[in-house]
């Protein structure tokens, strides 16, 4: 089986997440039907949170998402995800505080098999999210 590539570009506005999610989801489906919905969940959590947290001075203002098919293995990638030190920052709310919201990076982290961030060598100070999943 050789590598496939989609990718694509949206502003980072929730109104765009929409077409994030349709645009990968029958892509990741072709790819990997059994977690294909459970793997967009998890790329629309992280969309969603470039909307709410990025740095408005990071990148152009877009969401660049690639989503890759290698043997064995889906990879997305994020631009411009956040910044270098944005990175210590993110972490799972403690699941004994009780409250709406805050549980995306438990989901993202159950779900996916690798999370790592990249320094962006053409922006350096600009961090891309890799999310990887293992496929049998």
């Amino acid at each position: 089986m050789s590598q496939s590539t989609h990718e694509i570009i949206v502003p980072a506005h929730a109104a765009a997440l929409k077409e994030v999610r349709n645009t990968f989801r029958e892509v990741v489906q072709s790819w990997a039907p059994d977690c294909a919905e459970m793997l967009i969940l998890a790329l629309d959590e992280c969309c969603s949170n470039v909307v709410k947290y990025r740095c408005k001075n990071l990148g152009d203002g877009n969401i660049r998402v690639r989503a890759e098919h290698h043997p064995g293995l889906i990879r997305f990638r994020i631009g411009d995800f956040c910044t270098k030190k944005d990175v210590e920052k993110i972490r799972p709310r403690d699941l004994d505080d009780v409250k709406p919201g805050g549980l995306g990076t438990h989901f993202v982290k159950e779900i996916m098999s690798r999370i790592s961030y990249e320094a962006d060598p053409n922006h350096p100070e600009a961090m891309t999210l890799v999310l990887e999943k293992d496929l049998p």
